[in-house]
């Protein structure tokens, strides 16, 4: 064994059968890097979790995202789901999606939508980047959901709320958000290469680079890359992205801390085209259908190519052991071609299509800033927090929409490009979102803690439509809330309740020009975790009612309009377990029963409806376990499976069921040498077909095989 002497915050690594650190008068004995349960990861140091750091294996007990303070998440009143940085490397995976489906409530497009944008449903709810409910840092980032998705491969984990969370953030949908924190300087070096090749002639390679610039640790620098080159299931589209993200930590003393955190993605893809349900091989109408790996767009005309780019700092100051400071500030600026011919209907063998030319640019700005003041007296502790947050943004979409060529499905020819004739339907909208918040988390005894926050927001927004420059103004202000209940066993266990509240915005006016109020959320829930002592074991289990109202539904007196007479209620039971069970053996379990329905709608045939692509059940498990037991320490092997039960689609396009289906993981990997690992991955093994419907319909992602070589140092 080795000791590990930490001194001022310096760390030195240590990589034998044991680590210690000692701190002063204390002396804590962690396992040691190489015993990590699964793939060994090596890293250069390791410490008490925070929020914003590294964090070794699976189970995250911090987050940073559901109180805006570094909080044990046994102590929070919400149902929050965190994905490490370890838990993405050792499943490999390439998108948020990929991190989030063995998560309860959770569900994603296949990746022909997923790869291009960030877009997910939460507890029967859309949460995306064109909801705001996808934030950077605690920060929103996308300003729309054409911005192009944030890659994984740049954060340290990915914590996720569910429920109502407008009260800390403003503008959300019911259903929550995912915040992404982004990997930052580290005081110790770190470097990693990595090599893919795969199905589809996917080529790739990333690396991260990090460590301290000076001899005193006040300056560190940190650089996340990834470039790859690769096509996909569908002829015509490919899958080819650039990634670059340059950090730099300045830290004068123990108490401050400044890092400059800056990116650049470019994507370049084709959009998977949406169909109508009665297009594909799952309905039973008569007639063509459009098949699974059938291009139905133009190759010379179809694209998606976005760039993204961001530039910001994070702040923080303490000025005593219980006042500290927090400023944030990013700029965001995304610009991008968004061109696809667009199913439009099948007469006979021929499909019809319409096309759709636009060019997107959008802004945002962003500032947090908060003060944290912590009381203590006796046995009662206050940690009280005020802030502010403001974010502006623009969206600039030029739109141009048209009859297009068709195509006969039997006989599939290329070349009829549109011409564009059509005028610009696009608009610009600006909008700003004010909001002023105040939380207390006040703990009894060490037993007991109760969550109270409140918010006010104001917020407008101005569009101006290109096609004849009218202008639009809409001006909201909402308060909302939050309290909940925790109470602290001394086995480990934790029951909760809580009320939080959500709003959002809804554009556009009714019959007679009055703009919509926001759509307004409330979620009820009560669960209880289980963290047993000295254990890297966490289990949660939540219920919950989940409704939305002032949703838009058809005007009954002239149905070119909406009124906001709308309801939508969710309800449902989520069970997770995440367990490091042993050294080797690590297990990821989740169920989810969810009922979503459409409670008050305009149309009868809505009317009680289930909302479209959220099933009653979702079952998952992935499981990896290191092969020490048979003598074969190098080798671990990895697998998981994830049922999703049947969904509908809108009641006016069929009755029919969407069929479950059941998709299976692996993964293998072979360490010749500590720093240096080769792995196997592939997803959906048995090749799978299945049908993915949510408003639109897309065919699911084939298998995919997935070679890897990593190189740390």
């Amino acid at each position: 064994m080795r000791f590990l002497l930490v001194s001022g915050g310096g760390m030195i690594p240590s990589a034998k059968s044991a680590v210690f650190f000692i701190i002063p008068t204390i002396l804590i004995s962690v396992p040691a890097l190489a015993e990590t349960a699964g793939e060994t990861i090596t890293v250069t140091a390791v410490a008490p979790e925070d929020s914003t750091d590294y964090l070794q294996g699976y189970v995250a007990t911090k987050n940073l995202s559901a109180t805006k303070t570094d909080t044990p998440i046994i102590r929070t009143p919400q149902s929050v789901s965190v994905v490490t940085a370890d838990e993405m490397k050792v499943r490999q995976i390439d998108t948020f999606a990929d991190a989030f489906k063995y998560t309860p409530g959770f569900l994603a497009q296949p990746n022909g939508f997923s790869r291009a944008a960030d877009d997910y449903t939460i507890r029967g709810f859309n949460v995306g980047s064109g909801t705001g409910g996808i934030l950077k840092d605690g920060m929103k980032m996308q300003a729309s959901v054409y911005d192009g998705g944030l890659d994984p491969y740049a954060f340290e984990r990915l914590e996720m709320i569910k429920g109502a969370a407008s009260v800390l953030y403003g503008q959300l949908s019911p259903g929550g958000l995912i915040n992404a924190v982004t990997k930052r300087p580290t005081y110790t070096p770190w470097h990693e290469l990595n090599l893919e090749y795969g199905s589809f002639d996917r080529k790739q390679i990333s690396g991260d680079f990090s460590g301290p610039l000076d001899d005193e640790g006040k300056y560190s620098y940190r650089l996340t890359g990834l470039l790859r080159d690769s096509n996909t299931q569908t002829d015509y589209i490919n899958d080819d992205k650039q990634y670059l993200a340059p950090a730099f930590t300045w830290r004068p003393n123990d108490d401050t801390s400044l890092t400059l955190l800056a990116s650049y993605q470019k994507i370049k893809t084709k959009f998977a085209t949406p169909l109508n349900y009665n297009m594909t091989t799952y309905s039973k109408t008569p007639g063509t259908k459009i098949q699974r790996d059938q291009f139905v767009g133009e190759p010379n005309f179809d694209r998606f190519n976005t760039e993204m780019k961001s530039i910001g700092y994070l702040f923080t100051h303490r000025f005593s052991d219980t006042v500290k400071i927090s400023h944030a500030l990013r700029y965001m600026d995304a610009e991008g071609d968004f061109d696809y011919m667009n199913a439009s209907a099948i007469r006979g063998n021929t499909l019809t299509r319409y096309y759709s030319q636009r060019h997107e640019h959008s802004t945002g700005l962003t500032t947090d800033t908060n003060l944290t003041w912590t009381l203590d007296a006796g046995n009662w502790e206050h940690q009280v927090m005020i802030g502010t947050d403001y974010y502006h943004k623009t969206y600039d979409s030029a739109r141009y929409i048209g009859l297009g060529s068709s195509l006969d499905l039997t006989n599939i020819q290329y070349g009829n490009e549109p011409s564009i004739t059509a005028a610009d339907s696009g608009s610009r909208l600006t909008s700003d979102q004010l909001g002023v918040y105040l939380q207390d988390q006040i703990t009894w005894n060490n037993k007991w803690v109760l969550l109270i926050s409140g918010r006010n927001d104001w917020s407008e927004s101005r569009t101006t439509k290109h096609s004849n420059q009218l202008k639009t103004i809409q001006s909201d202000h909402k308060p909302t809330g939050r309290i909940g209940a925790v109470y602290l066993a001394d086995s480990g266990l934790a029951p909760f309740v809580s009320y939080s509240q959500s709003f959002n915005p809804s554009s556009g006016t009714d019959r007679e020009g009055n703009s919509f109020k926001p759509t307004e959320g409330e979620q009820y829930e009560a669960g209880v975790r289980f963290q047993p002592p000295q254990s890297k074991t966490m289990l949660s289990m939540a219920v919950y009612q989940l409704k939305q109202t002032n949703a838009l539904t058809t005007d009954p007196v002239d149905s070119s309009y909406n009124v906001q007479t709308g309801e939508v209620r969710s309800r449902g039971l989520e069970l997770e377990v995440k367990s490091e069970v042993t050294s080797d053996l690590n297990v990821i379990t989740s169920y989810t029963y969810t009922d979503a329905r459409v409670t008050k709608d305009n149309d009868p045939v809505k009317q009680g409806s289930r909302v479209e692509g959220v099933p009653y059940n979702t079952v998952s498990i992935w499981s990896d376990y290191r092969l020490t037991r048979i003598g074969l320490p190098q080798v671990t092997v990895g697998a998981g499976a994830r049922y999703i039960g049947t969904t509908k689609t809108s009641p006016s396009i069929s009755n029919d069921k969407i069929p479950a289906y059941t998709l299976y993981d692996t993964k293998v990997s072979y360490q010749p040498v500590s720093n240096l690992t080769v792995s196997l991955k592939v997803q959906n093994l048995t090749n799978e077909k299945y049908l993915y419907c949510n408003t639109v319909c897309r065919y699911g992602d084939e298998r995919s095989v997935i070679g890897g070589i990593s190189y740390q140092w």
